[in-house]
């Protein structure tokens, strides 16, 4: 009974784990857009940022309220593509675990571009501040694992069983 009962719970632990029939190729075409997303609209907010405050942080715990703002690029990437991930499963079930896959794949390639970006403006800018913006990389790193987990949390069915 107790050997039934193991093989049983952890059946279901490796079903809850793996992504069921699809590969790695299938979750990048639907992470693809939305990164695109993130990744254009955090390099133009790195381009407008610079040209705005001259890359210099202010206010309040030196950060200006421009980058406050940049919070909700990617909470409305995650969102938009975890939600049309879910509308493309049978039956819109989506564990936490595929939702976050899901989530990091589009921070992956939202994150390459605005990196591209950032190395970019680094290049040609007269006074690159090369400190400023390695804070910033590990915030905006922090902030979209936090936001990633939220939107995962989300978008997740209720498990049947615990």
């Amino acid at each position: 009974m107790t050997t039934h009962i193991r093989l049983k719970v952890n059946k279901q632990l490796f079903d809850s784990l793996v992504i069921q029939k699809q590969s790695i190729t299938q979750i990048m075409k639907q992470a693809w857009p939305y990164g695109v997303l993130i990744g254009i609209l955090s390099g133009i907010w790195v381009f407008l940022i610079q040209k705005a405050e001259g890359g210099a942080p202010s206010g309040f715990l030196g950060i200006s309220w421009m980058e406050y703002i940049s919070a909700f690029i990617p909470f409305l990437g995650l969102y938009f593509g975890i939600a049309h991930y879910k509308k493309t499963l049978p039956g819109a079930q989506l564990s936490f675990f595929r939702a976050f896959v899901q989530g990091f794949m589009i921070l992956l390639v939202g994150g390459v571009l605005a990196g591209l970006a950032t190395a970019i403006l680094l290049q040609f800018a007269k006074q690159p501040y090369m400190d400023d913006y390695i804070g910033r990389i590990g915030g905006a790193l922090l902030l979209g694992i936090l936001l990633n987990f939220a939107v995962s949390l989300w978008f997740m069915n209720k498990p049947k069983h615990l």
